[in-house]
Formats: structure tokens, C-alpha cells, sequence
């Protein structure tokens, strides 16, 4: 009966509300939206899409040209914090980039400033043509002539671009974990494409590599969307003013905040499940002809997922039994801000940490290989949320055995004076 009471609670809350709406929207709009099947590739394209490869012939030159062009521009493309930001540089700063640029290109100090020829790479438009149409042209990047050092190894440039990426201030293109992401981006081959597709449209590889995606979108919401609904059923009982009857119960406080916490899992699951579900049946509608295998992508799914609303849940309600429900918010937003700006798109997988990334169907080897870091960081998440509900239930009884005698006390002298036994007739007694 409790756990039926705690339910209804979750259920008819405004926050129960968000989250449910939070979580819908994120599948429709981008899961759901506009997805169409995967389409083999045909030899006579001769276009079979892209790929990332930490070549360094690839990624160094390329990295070079974009830090000389955003140095001569006088300002640098960052990410801090998720939201974009044009970091302009500080005289001493500015100095030290431009150190790491001759290092870089051979060039002296004086060649990079003094150079005057400098064009930004963008489209331009500018008259009309003979038909009075606008006239539209891409103009490429104009540097000076430079050539990256014969000896420069891969291991001292991501050093020197790891400095560059301090120097912006963090977040920059040029941190070396997103080096491959953002200058190591080649044309697939024919062979590379068709290996893809066949290794992906197995009856096994298919379901999880869709599940994969699902759980990547759906992960970003549930990172940070159950601390809402922790948070406000935990303050529910001080807003309808029910100290009295919670402290003065029998049940154990084990027993009532576990009986909640199961509750606010067990309600944020079915959302969750029902998204999931509806992956299922709409990917096999997509793919007719191919008996697709959701058992252990369905595990899969459950693993990646279960942890993030265990964990959430959980440090919500012990900031709330600590502090206060903003403080709860506040805190858990601040973590979900700071995982998703420094997790990488696809195949970002620490041991340790609140974002698990996987951003693509494709790139099944990647995840393979990070198959333990995954184990382990759903493992720890699982590992934070059962000693923050010890917590909870440890501060919830001592708070409650504290409390508790307080308020038999004032109902017990309450009773008695409605009684007319106040402290003066039992002095008369």
C-alpha cells in the first residue's frame, strides 16, 4: 500500500509531468525524426560518405592551416560550456600563440603579423548577374606559404595544441581528444562502406546499433531530467506540512525511503520502456526482410540507461534531505552541463562518469573495443547511487528519531489540552 501511495504521488506531480514530456520530446524530435532506412552503398556514386581517421598526415596539416587562419582573424571558435564563445586572446597570450605557430609552420613572428594578403574561407555575395540574380562565390582560405617541420612528431603537436586549446580557454577544436573529430574527417573508400553496411545489417548488429542511438539521445535526458521529480517528491511531504506523520510513524525509515526511491525509479522507467518499445516495433516495420535479434541489444539498452535515473534519483533526494530541492537542481545541472560538453560525440566512454556517447549506427568496432569502459562506468554510476540512498535513509532516520519524540511530545500535549488537561489542570490533579 505504501508503494501504491508513493506512486501516486510520483504520478500526479508537475514534475512527473516534465519529465514525461521532456523524454517524449527528445525521441520524436531526434530519434524519431526523419529516420529512414539504411541505404547500401552503390560503386557508382563514387560518393560513400565520411569517416574519422587519427592519421596524423591528415590531421596536422589541417589543424595548422585552421589555427594560422583563426590567429590572422584575431579570434578562435570555442565550446566552453556547450554554448559557443569568439575568445579574442590577451596581448601575452596572443604572444605565446603565436610561439606555438612558428613552431608550427617555421615562420617567424614578424612573417605571420606582417603578412597583409589574409582571406577569410566563406561564401561571398556581392552585384547581380545579367538575369538580376545575386551573385554568389566560395572563396578559399588565403595564408601565407608555410611547411610543417620534417621532425615534428604527432605526440609534440598534440602537446603544442593542447597549449592552444589552454591558451582559448578550453573547448576549442584544438583539445587533442577532438583532434581526429575535427581535422580527421576523410572520404570513405567503396570497400570501407560496404564492409559497414554488411557488417551492420546482421540480424544482431542491426538491432543494437539502433538501440545505440536510441539509448545516446535518450541518455542526455535522463542524466538530468529525474533529479526534477526526486527533488519535488522529496519536498512534497514539507509543502503539505506532513512532518508530523512521517516522523511519528512505526514503518522504519528504510522502509519509507526505499519504498519512495523504488517508486520514483519504477515511474521514470515506464517512459523510458515504452520509448524503447516503440523503437522495436517501428525498426521492424523499416526492415521487413531481416529477422532482427533484440534480446541483448534490449540488455544493452537496460544497462546504459537504469543507471542514470538510479543515479540521479538518488543524489537528488540526499541534496534535497541535506540542502534544498534548487540546491539539488542546481547541482545535478551543473554535473549533466559540464559530462556533455566534455564527452565526445560518438564513442565517448570513460570508466568513470555521467555521459556514455555513442552518436552514430555505425562504428561498431569502436564501441566493441570500449565495451569495458562502459561495463565499468555503469558500474560505478550504479556503485554512486546506492551509497548516496544509504545516505538518504541514514539522515532520514536520524533526522526522524530527533524529530520524532519532538512531535509525539507536541501532539501528546495537544491532545490533552483539546482534552482540557492543559499543564494547570494537571496541577490541580
Amino acid at each position: 500500500m505504501l508503494f501504491l501511495k508513493e506512486c501516486k504521488k510520483v504520478i500526479f506531480s508537475m514534475t512527473f509531468v516534465l519529465y514525461v514530456v521532456t523524454v517524449a520530446a527528445m525521441y520524436v524530435t531526434q530519434f524519431v525524426h526523419d529516420r529512414t532506412p539504411i541505404a547500401k552503398p552503390w560503386q557508382e556514386t563514387g560518393e560513400y560518405g565520411m569517416t574519422v581517421r587519427e592519421d596524423p598526415g591528415v590531421i596536422m596539416p589541417a589543424a595548422v592551416k585552421s589555427l594560422l587562419g583563426d590567429y590572422l582573424s584575431g579570434s578562435y571558435p570555442a565550446y566552453p560550456l556547450l554554448f559557443y564563445k569568439n575568445v579574442k586572446l590577451q596581448e601575452d597570450e596572443r604572444l605565446e600563440m603565436r610561439a606555438i605557430l612558428e613552431e608550427l609552420t617555421g615562420l617567424s613572428g614578424e612573417e605571420i603579423d606582417g603578412f597583409d594578403g589574409f582571406r577569410e574561407a566563406g561564401y561571398f555575395s556581392g552585384g547581380l548577374d545579367e538575369e538580376g540574380n545575386p551573385v554568389t562565390w566560395y572563396q578559399e582560405m588565403v595564408l601565407p606559404r608555410y611547411s610543417l617541420p620534417e621532425d615534428l612528431t604527432y605526440e609534440h603537436f598534440c602537446g603544442l595544441m593542447e597549449r592552444a586549446d589552454r591558451l582559448i580557454g578550453g573547448g576549442s577544436s584544438y583539445a587533442a581528444s577532438r583532434l581526429p573529430d575535427s581535422f580527421g574527417l576523410v572520404p570513405m573508400t567503396y570497400e570501407e562502406a560496404l564492409e559497414e553496411y554488411e557488417s551492420l545489417m546482421t540480424p544482431e548488429e542491426l538491432g543494437k546499433a539502433y538501440l545505440r542511438l536510441h539509448c545516446d539521445y535518450m541518455g542526455i535526458d535522463l542524466a538530468v531530467m529525474p533529479v526534477f521529480v526526486a527533488a519535488g517528491l522529496w519536498q512534497l511531504d514539507k509543502r503539505a506540512r506532513m512532518q508530523a506523520l512521517i516522523y511519528t510513524r512505526k514503518s522504519s525509515g528504510a522502509r519509507i525511503v526505499g519504498t519512495r526511491y523504488l517508486a520514483l525509479v519504477g515511474c521514470m522507467t515506464v517512459p523510458v520502456l515504452l520509448t524503447m518499445a516503440y523503437t522495436v516495433y517501428s525498426i521492424g516495420r523499416m526492415y521487413p526482410q531481416t529477422p532482427i535479434s533484440w534480446g541483448s541489444g534490449l540488455g544493452m539498452a537496460l544497462l546504459w540507461l537504469l543507471p542514470d535515473i538510479l543515479a540521479v534519483s538518488a543524489l537528488g533526494a540526499l541534496l534535497t534531505e541535506l540542502f534544498s530541492p534548487l540546491l539539488a537542481i542546481f547541482v545535478q545541472g551543473i554535473w549533466w552541463f559540464l559530462a556533455l560538453d566534455r564527452t565526445q560525440l560518438t564513442g565517448g566512454v570513460a570508466r568513470f562518469g555521467l555521459q556514455v556517447r555513442h552518436n552514430s549506427l555505425g562504428k561498431a568496432a569502436l564501441w566493441r573495443s570500449q565495451w569495458e569502459n562502459f561495463l565499468c562506468n555503469r558500474l560505478a554510476l550504479t556503485v554512486l547511487a546506492m551509497l548516496a540512498l544509504a545516505l538518504t535513509v541514514w539522515l532520514y532516520e536520524s533526522r526522524r528519531k530527533g524529530r520524532g519524540e519532538r512531535m509525539r511530545r507536541r501532539i501528546k500535549d495537544e491532545r490533552r489540552n483539546s482534552d482540557g488537561e492543559g499543564p494547570e489542570n494537571r496541577n490541580l490533579r
